[in-house]
């Protein structure tokens, strides 16, 4: 994943977690949701799940809360562990090479 699309991922994810109400943050999410389901199918599932997390918690954190801090606190540390992963871990699932043989070398 490109530096660029982090960028876009990350400001959707905050626009939506400090909208003053989820009514408000309604066109965020459904952009927000459209770029998730089209980048999790190219992590592996502990990366995944760590941008859905993040993704939860910010859903959470919109409009008039008690716990917002909290929310996107653990919001915040979810983004971490995925952005960390995904920047210098082993997130992405590894590329299948079409043109690739499959049989095995009779020698």
């Amino acid at each position: 994943m490109d530096d660029e699309k982090l960028k876009q991922l990350r400001e959707l994810i905050d626009e939506f977690a400090n909208s003053s109400t989820k009514k408000n943050a309604a066109p965020s999410i459904r952009k927000l949701d459209f770029m998730v389901s089209n980048i999790v199918g190219h992590l592996n599932g502990y990366t995944a799940g760590k941008l859905r997390e993040a993704v939860l918690y910010a859903k959470d954190a919109a409009g008039q809360i008690k716990n917002r801090d909290s929310l996107i606190s653990t919001m915040e540390n979810s983004w971490s562990v995925f952005e960390g992963d995904v920047r210098f871990g082993d997130s992405g699932k590894k590329p299948f090479n079409k043109g690739a043989s499959t049989q095995v070398d009779p020698e």
